[in-house]
């Protein structure tokens, strides 16, 4: 398990299980913990924790935390981080406007590429 409210520790954890893949040592499975700010859907209401929980986890997030190290080890100034956060933001908007005006894909696709198996006897498998 891994802290993945912390960059720091996904950072180690990641650079460990690398190293090991690289030595030869097989794979590793890491799980990391996070914390989700929002409810499973619009329909959930969250009773199951307070809003003091959400302001508590809200300040150390992850983001937070390494745009924080950004700026204190000088990787970026203040104005270099808005210039990625409006390319970023154009870029979502982008791929928004891209998703909202094309249409919908024809049914039959959802039964195309979905078994790796190329003779699968029940569905054509087709690209």
């Amino acid at each position: 398990p891994v802290d993945a409210m912390n960059p720091v520790k996904v950072a180690e954890a990641m650079h460990e299980a690398m190293e090991r893949a690289r030595r030869g040592e097989g794979p590793t499975f890491l799980e990391m913990k996070t914390y989700r700010y929002r409810g499973h859907s619009m329909s959930d209401a969250q009773h199951y924790r307070t809003k003091d929980e959400v302001e508590e986890y809200r300040k150390i997030d992850p983001i937070t935390q390494v745009l924080d190290i950004i700026k204190e080890k000088k990787y970026a100034t203040e104005a270099e981080i808005e210039t990625i956060d409006q390319r970023v933001n154009d870029l979502v908007a982008e791929c928004e406007k891209f998703a909202e005006e094309s249409p919908f894909p024809e049914a039959q696709q959802l039964y195309d590429v979905v078994y790796e198996q190329e003779n699968y006897p029940f569905i054509p498998h087709r690209l």
